[in-house]
């Protein structure tokens, strides 16, 4: 995807949140159901980096690839570890072994959203870390 401006980014989060979960259908995660927790918490995550980018864009324009670089970053997270989650969770086949690997990928995969989420250009610093629950994407373990 060749991507050009901010607002262009800001379109790109935007729907990778709603991809993952129609952003008015939503359901909260029921406790213990991990899948669950990290979609919402990748939904919340892109959708608010996706409003953080389009503020950006107002304020400076188009940014440079560096500055686009760590939003884009999370909206491929958010694609892939949704990918995964619907990989563990529709096997024809269980593959124990499989199925581990790709949750290790899925948890290594939502640190790094976490990290992303709290670290982007243009996120208040007074704004509370993205939860769900009583869970935050630093208190997020299987």
């Amino acid at each position: 995807m060749d991507v050009e401006s901010m607002d262009e980014v800001a379109d790109c989060l935007l729907s990778v949140a709603w991809n993952i979960f129609p952003l008015m259908g939503k359901p909260s995660a029921r406790p213990g159901n991990r899948a669950e927790e990290i979609r919402t918490l990748l939904v919340d995550a892109c959708h608010d980096a996706g409003l953080r980018a389009r503020e950006w864009a107002a304020a400076h324009g188009a940014g440079t690839e560096e500055t686009r670089r760590p939003f884009l970053r999370l909206a491929e997270i958010g694609t892939d570890a949704n990918l995964f989650l619907g990989m563990v969770s529709g096997t024809l086949v269980a593959d124990e072994e499989r199925v581990r690997r790709r949750w290790a990928e899925i948890e290594t995969l939502v640190l790094e959203a976490g990290e992303l989420a709290g670290s982007l250009e243009g996120r208040p610093e007074d704004r509370p870390p993205l939860v769900t629950g009583d869970q935050s994407f630093s208190s997020v373990r299987s």
